[in-house]
């Protein structure tokens, strides 16, 4: 791996078109799925965010382990692009089984479906996200190369949360639900729908990358899975530790301000119909737009310093949001529009940051884990994310939040509720990258930091290669 070639832009495409699968569904489960089970599917807002919560915790476990075995994968694919092959089909399937409703008027039996599918969900998503995650510190080990591979399939991935931000709903509720007739049946029937159609897209991606990227030549991990000692091997790796908080922060926070933010804007802006989905694409259009500036900026500093300039403008931006009034369309339009460029960073950074931990574990350990360090890191988020869902749920709930199956249609909310979704899209967001900026201060892997651990590690190889 010494050397660092370039990778060709061919390559970056298609690699970085890999993430179109999980984003497009992992943004109509963040976006639209606790809308869909209070709203359509009529559940309690309470225990939507506990069918979350149960499938998040207990699929959790599989992602170290995912990512352990494909560390220690050895076929003719490679270590990771046999996981890609054989999961992304029923990754697809799995998709359409989170949005349909089954004829069940028991609440208890709909829970029970719906935290099944979820798991059957997550699992599958393990299966394919943790091993094509791990492909990118593998791919190149140059600082700068890394952070370009990293823009190439988080421009991917916004442009997949942006077409199914603004079409996925709009086709369920708005084209398919009206021309089956409209009325609570034919929004169940719309969301199935376009489930289907999304479906479609989610597994070609990884068949393409499976098909046309060619993983380095790095030899297979040798030492057994040892859950425990690895749990302890990985939280020892400061600089780890401290980039997997800040990537928490940042993504725990985008999962709580999506959750909440069509019924904020429905419910609380008041909006007019169809206004929702056009501040989804805004944040997502800007987002996309704003991701080479983001990719540049990390080339022209280091990742730290641009990490502390994006998302000390985001911090700023959310605390303003606090003030929006109801009535104000054209400020959250506004709004919207400088979020996406924070969103751009928080989706961008916090990847190529952890990716330089990478080569701080081979330094002390002598074995590339991308696939360990991938997996430990997806299994935070879920963690994270599922009790901040649940907290959310439960929030809502408390708070007075009227369920209903009447898809987006405004619903008069009382008071209580409107102000928890006030400070949900808001105070509480701002709160959280506040925090992650501290830790992004004491981050100690700079780009002089990380070519110095590449040094290290050449030389390393080099005396290995003498000897043998």
């Amino acid at each position: 791996m010494a050397g660092a070639p370039k990778l060709t832009t061919g390559t970056k495409f298609i690699f970085g078109l890999g993430d179109w699968g999980t984003s497009a569904a992992a943004t109509a489960r963040n976006i639209f799925w606790f809308i869909f089970l209070t709203n359509v599917v009529g559940l309690d807002a309470g225990l939507a965010g506990f069918v979350v919560l149960i499938g998040r915790v207990w699929d959790s476990i599989n992602d170290p382990l995912v990512g352990s075995f494909s560390d220690r994968m050895r076929s003719r694919w490679g270590r990771r692009r046999p996981f890609l092959l054989f999961g992304s089909i029923p990754f697809a399937l799995s998709f359409f089984l989170m949005f349909y409703v089954p004829p069940w008027q028991s609440d208890a039996a709909l829970i029970v479906y719906y935290s099944v599918a979820f798991l059957l969900f997550d699992t599958l998503y393990t299966i394919v996200n943790v091993p094509y995650l791990a492909m990118v510190p593998e791919l190149t080990t140059e600082y700068d190369e890394r952070s370009s591979l990293t823009g190439w399939r988080i421009a991917f991935s916004i442009l997949a949360a942006l077409i199914t931000a603004g079409a996925f709903k709009l086709l369920a509720e708005n084209v398919f639900a009206v021309w089956l007739g409209g009325g609570p049946a034919a929004i169940r029937q719309g969301y199935m729908l376009s489930a289907g159609l999304w479906s479609l897209t989610i597994a070609i991606p990884y068949l393409l990358v499976f098909r046309f990227v060619r993983e380095p030549d790095v030899e297979p991990v040798s030492s057994p899975i040892r859950p425990l000692q690895n749990f302890r091997e990985v939280y020892a790796n400061r600089p780890f530790l401290l980039a997997a908080l800040i990537y928490l922060l940042c993504f725990t926070t985008g999962d709580i301000i999506l959750v909440v933010l069509v019924r904020y804007l429905i419910d609380y802006i008041r909006v007019t119909p169809g206004f929702d989905s056009v501040v989804l694409v805004m944040v997502l259009g800007m987002a996309l737009l704003s991701t080479p500036f983001v990719v540049r900026l990390m080339q022209r500093t280091d990742k730290r310093t641009a990490y502390l300039i994006t998302i000390g403008f985001m911090t700023g931006v959310l605390i303003v949001a606090t003030f929006v009034p109801p009535g104000a369309q054209n400020a959250i339009l506004i709004g919207a529009g400088l979020a996406g460029i924070g969103y751009a960073a928080m989706s961008v950074i916090p990847w190529a940051i952890v990716g330089d931990v990478i080569e701080a574990d081979e330094l002390k350990t002598g074995e590339r884990r991308e696939g360990l360090y991938s997996g430990f890191l997806v299994l935070l988020r879920k963690w994270a994310s599922a009790f901040a869902i649940f907290a959310v749920g439960r929030l809502l709930s408390e708070t007075g939040f009227i369920s209903s199956t009447t898809g987006s249609l405004f619903i008069e909310q009382p008071e209580s509720a409107l102000n928890a979704m006030r400070f949900l899209v808001s105070i509480i967001p701002a709160v959280a990258l506040g925090i992650s900026l501290v830790l992004a201060w004491r981050f100690p892997i700079d780009r002089e930091r990380y070519e110095e651990i590449r040094r290290q590690l050449d030389e390393r190889r080099q005396q290995s290669t003498s000897v043998v």
